[in-house]
């Protein structure tokens, strides 16, 4: 059986939830993550689910998000899932530190750029009819 396409905000939605439990590995700390192999292994989920979401991500979100290096990004999704013999844990504790949450804010950032695009484009579209006296508010 063939799984359904998931829609952007599907995807936003499994890119937050993977932030999420990126920052909830992290606040455990660097101690427990080095003593505690399962940690370790949900590190790597974490990272490998980043890598799998960012291969179905649309390309105008990819464009818009340009400084992001897309292609390590999913391609850690190879490394977790086929290398994994040979994974670099300080790594995977570094990217899940430092560079999630920048990958958050980036895409954060696309976010909003497309709600006030819209909201733009919604006034736009308000003040066109309002000059062609198409404004059918009634004054309420």
């Amino acid at each position: 059986m063939t799984a359904a396409r998931r829609n952007l905000n599907d995807l936003l939605e499994d890119l937050a939830e993977a932030v999420d439990a990126a920052a909830e590995l992290v606040a455990l700390g660097k101690d427990r993550w080095e003593a505690e192999r399962p940690l370790r292994l949900a590190g790597e989920a974490v990272v490998g689910r980043l890598g799998d979401i960012a291969t179905k991500l649309p390309t105008d979100l990819l464009a818009g998000t340009s400084e992001l290096p897309w292609a390590e990004i999913k391609g850690m999704r190879i490394v977790v899932d086929h290398a994994y013999h040979g994974i670099d844990y300080e790594r995977v504790w570094r990217t899940l530190r430092d560079d999630v949450p920048e990958l958050d804010r980036a895409i954060q950032q696309w976010i909003g750029a497309q709600r006030d695009r819209e909201v733009g484009l919604q006034t736009q579209d308000r003040e066109s009819l309002r000059e062609r006296g198409d404004d059918l508010d009634f004054g309420l």
